[in-house]
């Protein structure tokens, strides 16, 4: 129990630290569902729910396309301004609390918020997915952060987001999120060969890696936009 706390001081102390003066504004929050029929659940979502009314600038969902725990397995997103926006939904929203149309769409698993810690853009198209454990996450990211900028000048269009999440349970507590988006699955492909053909920037990847203790989960998912605030 001491060294649970002790870590707990440490974990605190780091995410607060002032060093975070140059993570970026905003959050997300994450609604973990299992769908009996992802296609008539979105088309439900768009069609009824009002995402104005949750204060986020922009949600969407993703589908599990490989490596899924269960099948129909996807979440639903809103990106928000700042966490307190987030947290705002957290407080007024019960997902459990859906009408009957709704709730006989899909099993909710889970609810999270996350913590963007670079610059990031949500975008559609085909994500890989880590659930990573780290041991400096701040060092990690400053890596993922010039990584993104190597692969823009090398020509590929690649977002890389590292996400801290809270709030979230059994499921993610004491992970971090690592997520690249390309517009196709292809281009994701292209980029992992030209890896492994040795590109000049595949040593800030490998760099980084020391700061990956374990690699829990991985996954490539399909994300869409379904609202944007006007």
């Amino acid at each position: 129990m001491k060294k649970l706390k002790i870590t707990a001081i440490l974990f605190l102390s780091s995410v607060f630290s002032l060093n975070l003066l140059a993570v970026p504004e905003g959050g997300f929050t994450t609604l973990m569902v299992q769908a009996k029929d992802i296609d008539k659940y979105v088309d439900y979502l768009k069609e009824n729910v009002d995402f104005e009314s949750f204060g986020s600038e922009q949600a969407g969902y993703c589908k599990t396309r490989t490596g899924e725990s269960y099948e129909g397995q996807m979440f639903i997103f809103n990106a928000f301004t700042s966490l307190e926006n987030a947290m705002t939904l957290i407080e007024n929203y019960d997902p459990s609390s859906a009408n009957f149309d709704l709730a006989q769409l899909r099993t909710i698993k889970y609810s999270t918020a996350f913590k963007s810690l670079k610059d990031f853009e949500a975008r559609d198209g085909y994500h890989r997915l880590w659930r990573i454990k780290l041991n400096d996450w701040q060092s990690f990211t400053d890596l993922m952060t010039k990584l993104q900028k190597e692969l823009d000048a090398d020509g590929h269009n690649m977002m890389i987001g590292v996400f801290a999440p809270m709030g979230g349970g059994f499921a993610e507590t004491g992970m971090f999120h690592l997520r690249t988006i390309t517009s196709t699955a292809a281009e994701t492909g292209k980029i992992i060969d030209e890896y492994f053909r040795g590109a000049s920037w595949a040593n800030t990847w490998d760099e980084a890696q020391q700061y990956v203790d374990e690699e829990v989960e991985e996954t490539f998912e399909y994300c869409e936009t379904i609202y944007t605030k006007n």
